[in-house]
This record gives C-alpha cells, structure tokens and sequence, in this order.
C-alpha cells in the first residue's frame, strides 16, 4: 500500500511540475522598428510645412480665400493690401505681430519668424 500510494504521489509530482512548468508558450520575438532615417524624414511636422498649410492652419479661418470676415475692407487682395500701405513681406509680418483690433496677434513664440515669412510671401504670390 506505502508503494502505491507514493507512486501516486511522485506521479502527481510530475504532472504538477509538467504543467507548471513544463508547457511554457515560446513569444515570439518581436519586431524591430522600422529606423528612418533623419535625411529623409523632418525633425517635425513644423518644419516641412509650406506657407500655404501655415495660412490654411493659422490665417484661412479668417481671411478664406484672401478675404477678412472681419474687417471686409481690409482683404489680402494686394489692390488692398498696397491701398493699406502693406507692400512687402516684412510688412506682413509686422502686422500679424501687432495687428488692429479684431485681428489676433501672432508672436513669435506662436508663429516662428521663418514660418509667418512663409505665410507672408504666400499670400503675396497669391493673392493678386
């Protein structure tokens, strides 16, 4: 009896210890990232935006289509703008730093001074 019952017992032993233990899942190793290379790809999004996504993002709420749904009279039209004495880039720029009422003021900190020279000369070239 003291036989069977320790069979029975190293059995259960070997059972426990093959399900415990024994029937580990294997993980698949896993995949590596794909590196991209700086060369190929921008530091941010920032960077590789034009003057038009700038104007669409920061200035088409506003002035759609080169208007002023504010102030209709002063549009991005250049008959306009040169009529508002508004006839280079720089003083694009100088207005979108410090703008009449009704016009949100754009610092640098919100538009850099590359990004809203970009702005600037879009709206020169299309706006005509």
């Amino acid at each position: 009896m003291q036989i069977v019952t320790a069979v029975r017992w190293g059995a259960l032993l070997v059972l426990g210890a093959a399900l415990i233990g024994g029937c580990k899942k294997e993980t698949p190793p896993k995949a590596e990232a794909p590196q991209v290379s700086p060369v190929t790809a921008p530091a941010t999004a920032e960077m590789a935006k034009t003057g038009e996504a700038l104007f669409k993002q920061h200035c088409a709420a506003c002035h759609p289509d080169g208007g002023n749904i504010i102030k209709p009279d002063f549009t991005l039209q250049a008959k306009s703008m040169a009529a508002h004495k508004i006839n280079t880039p720089g003083d694009i720029v100088k207005i979108m730093r410090n703008p009449a009422s009704g016009m949100t003021k754009f610092d640098e900190a919100t538009i850099p001074e590359k990004d809203a020279t970009e702005i600037a000369q879009y709206i020169q070239n299309t706006f005509k």
